[in-house]
């Protein structure tokens, strides 16, 4: 049995705080983590802020795993920004965020293709260094 606790029993303060000091599971940073990191700095932070946590965290968690070509600026910047839209105030937590935006999980790529074209998004500028829309702004 397994010693990692499932995303369920990972509440959100051991999931930021295992984030940060980088003893997160990879298991628990896939697509939903992402997410999840997005909703959490949101309901802490203003957008500025929250965007650069976001960006400077992922980028060590990916350096820490070795993974440093995984980063991609924009799209990062794109996931703050498609999940600052849909945040509101009468959400209470990240599990009512996920049943109101089911898809964020389902379809993110065709969320971002409305905002941005496959050239801006493949171009290797966006992966290091966050660029502007060029479809439709956000």
């Amino acid at each position: 049995m397994s010693n990692i606790p499932t995303s369920t029993e990972l509440n959100d303060q051991r999931f930021i705080k295992e984030f940060e000091d980088l003893s997160l599971d990879p298991i628990h940073f896939d697509h939903r983590g992402h997410l999840r990191l997005c909703w959490l700095y949101l309901t802490q932070y203003d957008l500025p802020t929250a965007s650069a946590r976001v960006a400077d965290g992922i980028r060590r968690y990916a350096t820490h795993l070795g993974a440093t070509d995984k980063f991609h600026a924009t799209l990062t910047e794109g996931f703050v920004l498609l999940v600052a839209s849909r945040k509101y105030a009468s959400e209470t937590d990240w599990q009512q965020f996920l049943d109101n935006n089911p898809d964020l999980l389902e379809d993110a790529p065709a969320l971002l293709a409305r905002h941005y074209s496959e050239e801006r998004l493949g171009c290797a500028e966006a992966r290091t260094q966050v660029l502007a829309p060029d479809l439709l702004a956000f």
